[in-house]
């Protein structure tokens, strides 16, 4: 017991200097007005000083009934008497977590990946507040909402049909249903007391696609969204990047589908969770994501019961109502998202106001006040913007803003075009061996001579062992990614690396692989990596693509996608490696912006199997592969080079 009051002392003392701290930053507040990127102070008081949770069902109007959570703001414990603006989020991943039992019971204890710090966290905070830490509100959720709370705003966050508290089937569903139903929520918001009819949107993944479903109704009260991370085609982007299955996400989703589950949280009209229990009930059989998946490898593929997965979901067709309609966009990513490159094309395809920020972050981190961004900053200046019509500046910036990493600290940059102006494309070749950096199946130069060999190739077994890691960007939900040495995998595969750089070179866009292979096998999956090479041999994990063979044929995307490469994953255009002749697989890897430095290498690393993160089937006996790179079949990379400063 001395230990936990020791503990319980210095959570009131970091409360209380957390408190006089936050006092001093609003009197300074009130001094200086600041509206830079991830900076904003000064363009209104913080009228409120607390806040007050509710949650009850709203019925829609096909009788489908959705549990909220109502976050008012309060002074001095009394809750806003005028009408205010509202930050609304649509979500499956609960809008409140229940982390505790009434009885104590911890039940995330047993959850796989949660930081053993998070999970000290979470106990110490039940400790500390008793009933009030047993249950995570979306305030506790998303940090930085308690600082838009101060300033005036109202939040509400609603359980998806089939998920949380609320009713109805859990079915894979449609975009349009989302879109459908999010409508007559907006309606409903602006027609509450507390709300002064201007609503705005934030949320990741799912969280952030509905949004854009939301926008596409051209609802007049939705006058902006904040989308963090989030598929313009849900096929490419994650269910089966390059066409092989992405085992990894799916695991992860399955998994965490359980504990969201068991965290759902009754409203406060079921004191005793009869409703939540018979809303459960409604969703029992609900068909899982690996079964949608099995069931569909393809784009176009239709499930048995009629559904067709991929095309129901995907956001392009909502592009054109969005452009008509009277809602501005804040895209937010990070350069290890899974999304990266979906929210480039969100970016290129929208006509209304839009922003970009690309941070150095994965999707654990993409919309949470880190060491890069004070992301709360930047939402509120959002949002004041919109909906407050507050002139703060935020417009008349840089439209896009993007973190240039190098490995050390990086820096912000911003543009207002994408691809950047300076950017030039600079083909580097696969080589012959020779560059004495690794003891890989070749060790092949990278360089930008291009082959005038009649006949050259690497010959390489498939080794169906190699792996990005368990921790690579498909699965950093729960946890940040970690990549680590990517050297061990690097030894395992067919690497091509630069001579050590003279200067240091800056990749910032989207690279394009040209592989030239020949093979008896009936079907590859081909796994690119990008690093970068430290003189002790160590490899950093710069970004990544992949294609399965079958898949190599292209065609013209149905959104504009920057003139990449689009495989078009139909099930009619798969086509057969032609036996021991030459073929070419022609893919972009996911975009980048990273500084190798002078002294290091550029390496490119071609694996044929990512056995942690993707399904690819083992053929025994492991195939033999050539990888051409002579003058008639040059295999190489693109990178888009810019100019150092």
């Amino acid at each position: 017991m001395r230990v936990l009051g020791k503990i319980l002392i210095v959570l009131v003392v970091v409360a209380g200097l957390a408190a006089l701290i936050y006092a001093g930053i609003q009197r300074r507040n009130t001094a200086t007005r600041i509206s830079t990127f991830g900076r904003y102070q000064g363009y209104s008081l913080p009228a409120y000083n607390g806040s007050q949770r509710a949650s009850h069902y709203l019925t829609l109007s096909d009788g489908t009934r959705l549990a909220y959570d109502l976050i008012l703001p309060t002074k001095d414990g009394v809750p806003a008497d005028q009408p205010l603006p509202v930050l609304f989020k649509y979500t499956p991943y609960g809008r409140a977590w229940t982390v505790f039992t009434k009885d104590g019971t911890f039940i995330l204890a047993d959850m796989p990946g949660l930081d053993p710090i998070a999970k000290l966290f979470l106990q110490l905070n039940h400790l500390a507040r008793g009933e009030r830490g047993r249950i995570l509100d979306p305030l506790f959720r998303d940090r930085w909402l308690g600082e838009l709370v101060r300033h005036g705003y109202v939040v509400l966050s609603v359980d998806r049909p089939g998920t949380g508290a609320s009713f109805a089937p859990l079915t894979p569903g449609s975009m349009e249903t989302a879109s459908k139903y999010q409508d007559e929520i907006l309606d409903w918001i602006a027609s509450q007391p507390w709300s002064d009819g201007n609503i705005g949107m934030y949320g990741d993944s799912y969280q952030a696609m509905v949004q854009f479903a939301a926008a596409a109704t051209g609802n007049p009260h939705l006058k902006a969204i904040l989308p963090a991370a989030s598929q313009i085609e849900i096929y490419q982007a994650v269910e089966y990047p390059g066409g092989v299955f992405n085992k990894a996400f799916a695991t992860m989703y399955e998994n965490s589908v359980g504990y969201l589950d068991r965290m759902a949280t009754p409203v406060d009209d079921d004191p005793d969770g009869r409703l939540l229990t018979e809303a459960r009930a409604s969703r029992q059989g609900a068909v899982s994501v690996q079964q949608v998946a099995a069931a569909a490898p393809f784009l176009d593929s239709t499930t048995p019961d009629g559904l067709q997965p991929w095309r129901t979901n995907d956001l392009y067709p909502f592009v054109d109502r969005i452009n008509h309609g009277p809602t501005a966009v804040y895209l937010v990513v990070g350069w290890y998202d899974i999304f990266t490159a979906d929210m480039f094309f969100w970016y290129r395809n929208l006509t209304v106001p839009a922003r970009l920020t690309v941070r150095p972050t994965d999707h654990n981190q993409v919309s949470a006040n880190t060491r890069d961004l004070d992301f709360g900053a930047e939402a509120q200046r959002w949002f004041d913007y919109w909906l407050k019509g507050i002139d703060n500046g935020i417009m008349d910036e840089p439209p896009i803003h993007y973190y240039l990493q190098d490995g050390r600290r990086g820096e912000w940059r911003t543009s207002d075009a994408w691809p950047l102006h300076e950017e030039s494309v600079s083909p580097w070749h696969f080589g012959p061996p020779a560059s004495g950096s690794i003891a890989s199946a070749n060790d092949g130069t990278l360089g930008m001579t291009a082959p005038t060999d009649v006949s050259a190739a690497d010959p390489y077994t498939v080794d169906y062992s190699t792996s990005s890691g368990t921790r690579s960007r498909w699965v950093a939900v729960e946890a940040t990614h970690d990549y680590g040495d990517m050297a061990a995998n690097d030894a395992k595969g067919l690497t091509y690396t630069s001579p050590i750089l003279d200067n240091a070179v800056q990749v910032t866009g989207h690279p394009i692989v040209h592989l030239w292979l020949s093979t008896d096998a009936p079907d590859l999956d081909a796994f690119i990596y990008l690093e970068e090479v430290d003189p002790q041999g160590k490899s950093t994990y710069v970004t990544e693509g992949d294609l399965r063979a079958s898949h190599r044929k292209l065609g013209a995307a149905p959104f504009d996608n920057l003139g990449l490469p689009y495989p078009t994953q139909l099930e009619a255009d798969q086509e057969p490696i032609p036996v021991r002749q030459p073929f070419e697989l022609t893919f972009a890897l996911l975009p980048t912006s990273y500084r190798f430095h002078a002294g290091n290498r550029m390496r490119v690393t071609l694996v044929f199997a990512d056995q942690g993160n993707f399904d690819t089937p083992v053929l025994t006996p492991a195939p033999t592969v050539q990888l051409l790179r002579d003058a008639a079949h040059p295999s190489r990379v693109e990178l888009p080079i810019i100019p150092e400063r």
